[in-house]
């Protein structure tokens, strides 16, 4: 009996092996960095080692991709990244990655000639990427990116002025923008890397590229924003007021405009 016995472990055990039946692996989700590279076209990602992971699988809105490394470059504008640890048919939990914009839908700026000096005229972001209008109060200057100007002759009849073209002592900023050549807002994705200007004349569809810095060159301090003029009204003789919508990248240093 006990021969028998062990004649039908042996069986079982030899059937166990016969199937190839995969050992279930659990795996962590993996710690993801990422960070803006080549003059912000790139976002490089970065990540440690997932115990037992034999590969990394990159998801964006459009492809997948897969890496044994623990980095990998995204070179093409998306909304969503997402990185999973993979061992066979065994993977991870996704980090999330998110690269979309932050977007105001209306804001409202008066120009400098409006003689109220309550109405604003100064654009400016706050930290999570929202747009915000302030007036030209002294105690406003030193927040404020953009002027609504409606008296220089280099944005006739009205356009954006970078703060610091300004003579305040409060503003040093190098902000500049340029058109973008298109009057899509959502599908414009991706800022060009050259041909910005600190002062330029805004019309009613015109989509433009911003690009906010306090130097001449690119850092990954920088933050970029695309922005539409819905509309420019003239309400009275003395003055313009225009209506923009806004969308901030908050990843340093990133040109991708994704919504």
């Amino acid at each position: 009996m006990r021969k028998n016995a062990l004649l039908v472990a042996f069986a079982v055990a030899l059937l166990f092996i016969g199937t190839g039946c995969d050992t279930l692996v659990t795996l962590d989700k993996p710690t993801v960095s990422a960070e803006a590279v080549s003059s912000g076209a790139t976002l490089r990602l970065t990540w440690t080692t997932v115990t037992d992971a034999k590969s990394y699988e990159i998801t964006t809105d459009d492809s997948t991709y897969s890496t044994t490394s623990t980095s990998f470059d995204v070179t093409t504008p998306t909304g969503t990244i997402a990185v999973r640890a993979v061992n066979g048919n065994d993977m991870s939990d996704p980090a999330t990655i998110d690269c979309k914009v932050v977007e105001t839908s209306s804001l409202v700026l008066y120009g400098i000639s409006d003689a109220n000096a309550d109405d604003p005229s100064g654009l400016t972001f706050t930290a999570s990427g929202s747009a915000s209008a302030l007036s030209l109060a002294d105690a406003n200057k030193a927040s404020i990116d953009f002027v609504c100007d409606d008296q220089q002759s280099s944005v006739t009849p009205v356009g954006l002025i970078n703060a610091g073209d300004y003579v305040w002592s409060q503003n040093s900023k190098l902000n500049t923008l340029m058109d973008a050549g298109t009057t899509d807002f959502d599908a414009f994705e991706l800022a060009a890397s050259t041909g910005y200007t600190t002062q330029l004349t805004t019309g009613t569809n015109g989509v433009y590229a911003i690009w906010l810095s306090s130097s001449a060159t690119w850092t990954t301090t920088d933050h970029f924003v695309k922005a539409k003029v819905i509309s420019v009204e003239q309400p009275s003789s003395t003055y313009y007021k225009v209506t923009l919508r806004l969308a901030y990248q908050k990843i340093g240093g990133l040109r991708w405009l994704v919504n």
